[in-house]
């Protein structure tokens, strides 16, 4: 042990030759250090008991961890005084030492997670790709069930290098080995929606099938929604040389399925094929698909989950409400074509509230969407009163076919007293605790 722990003291021996000779560590003083002892000397005597440390038999994974971290520390501090006395050090030293260490303690530790989320980290900040890609492939090889790792190594290949290939390379590998996992499905159809809405940015800044004049024209046309906000820099793909979806920004947008959705849509697909009678997937994907409101192709996506979810869950309230809910999705209160969307969830609410089974969920997503439009500022008056009258009247409608619980009740009497409506809301609370006298103190 001990002769082991000397060995790798022994290595860091032209390292401090460098802090002496450039006098980057000299005598007290650093933040790390103790004023009465020669910097030098406190490192060397530091970094001997980690080095004891790691080498005995009862070594855990936190020592190793410290020791990346203090050594870390000493890096930063290297490179401060360096820059602040403006003199030219070897400073790859301090950084392969750490990298040295954590390639250790991976190999005696490769179930630990956190340290290899650490060597991750730590590469990346360095910038080394070299490092980064031998360091994912060992940990995916080791761990490739961990799901997190497929999920960081597809992100860092999409936002770091621009590679959609390989980005797709991860998760499509991610899943041949987790294919139960709901959140990898999830994140991989996000990947394809966040490369959609990025070459999309990029064939608008290009000017490419007239984009550029669609935005020009836009103050023209305020029903026209605006893509997602994405800067130039984001926009940059990085596309790669050789690579088959190098030239897709190019083609045209309904034919490329890199574009017009077909990608998303068949990862759902395949989703909803291995993960088979859960509704609530299904309606993760629609609320996935919800968040990119502003994609030309959205419409063909919602309406794609719709119609799975409808034909198979004929009467869940999930599936239903997926419906009633799509007309005013990504739909801004103050658009013009507002009032005719929410006349048209109306309608759907309508033709719906008797197919749910059981109804009491939908009437509860129901009233908490309509709730949630009246709570938005400056929302048209005509809307607003049109609004009021359908959740009063869905309440009631609840209330008695026995499709209601407390909180519901709550949410009632809440909504007449903002529509001032003291007396009946009072006249809710009481009806409320009479139906459920256990939950009697917080409806008052």
């Amino acid at each position: 042990m001990a002769d082991k722990a000397r060995y790798y003291l022994e290595q860091s021996i032209p390292e401090l030759k460098e802090f002496e000779k450039k006098k980057i560590f000299t005598k007290a003083g650093g933040l790390l250090l103790n004023v009465q002892q020669e910097e030098i000397s406190a490192i060397t005597k530091k970094r001997s008991e980690f080095e004891h440390k790691v080498n005995s038999p009862g070594c855990k994974s936190i020592d190793y961890a410290r020791y990346v971290e203090y050594e870390m520390n000493l890096e930063a501090l290297q490179r401060k005084r360096v820059q602040r006395l403006g003199i030219k050090s070897k400073t790859h030293l301090g950084q392969r030492k750490i990298f040295f260490i954590l390639d250790r303690a991976t190999r005696k530790f490769y179930g630990d997670i956190g340290l290899w989320m650490q060597y991750i980290e730590f590469a990346k900040k360095e910038g080394a790709s070299k490092v980064l890609l031998k360091v994912f492939a060992s940990a995916l090889k080791l761990h490739p069930m961990k799901t997190e790792l497929w999920i960081y190594a597809a992100r860092h290949a999409m936002d770091e290098n621009g590679d959609m290939t390989e980005a797709r390379s991860f998760m499509q590998r991610g899943l041949r080995f987790n294919k139960g996992s709901r959140q990898l499905w999830l994140e991989y159809t996000k990947l394809e929606l966040v490369y959609i809405a990025k070459i999309i940015t990029r064939r608008r800044l290009l000017g490419i099938d007239g984009l550029v004049e669609a935005k020009q024209q836009r103050n023209e046309d305020e029903n026209m929604m605006e893509l997602p906000t994405i800067t130039a820099e984001e926009g940059n793909l990085g596309l790669n040389n050789g690579s088959d979806t190098d030239n897709s920004p190019l083609n045209n947008m309904e034919t490329n399925s890199a574009l017009n959705g077909t990608i998303p849509l068949a990862v759902f697909d395949a989703a909803v094929r291995e993960i088979s009678n859960d509704v609530e997937f299904v309606f993760s994907f629609f609320n996935l698909f919800g968040t990119f409101p502003n994609l030309p192709c959205i419409s063909k996506l919602l309406d794609h989950v719709i119609s799975h979810a409808l034909s198979t869950y004929p009467t869940s309230p999930l599936a239903l409400f997926m419906d009633v809910n799509a007309p005013i999705l990504g739909v801004e209160f103050t658009n013009p074509s507002f009032p005719s969307k929410v006349g048209t969830m109306l309608s759907k609410i309508a033709s719906h509230i008797g197919e749910a089974s059981p109804r009491i969920k939908l009437y509860q997503l129901v009233t908490s969407c309509l709730q949630e439009i009246l709570d938005t500022e400056n929302l048209d008056p005509a809307v607003d009163t049109v609004i009021k009258s359908a959740l009063g009247k869905y309440f009631k409608q609840a209330e008695t076919g026995g499709d209601i619980d407390a909180n519901m009740y709550l949410t009632w009497a809440k909504f007449l007293e903002s529509s001032r409506k003291p007396k009946a809301a009072q006249l809710v609370r009481t009806r409320g605790c009479e139906a459920f006298p256990n939950t009697a103190i917080v409806l008052k």
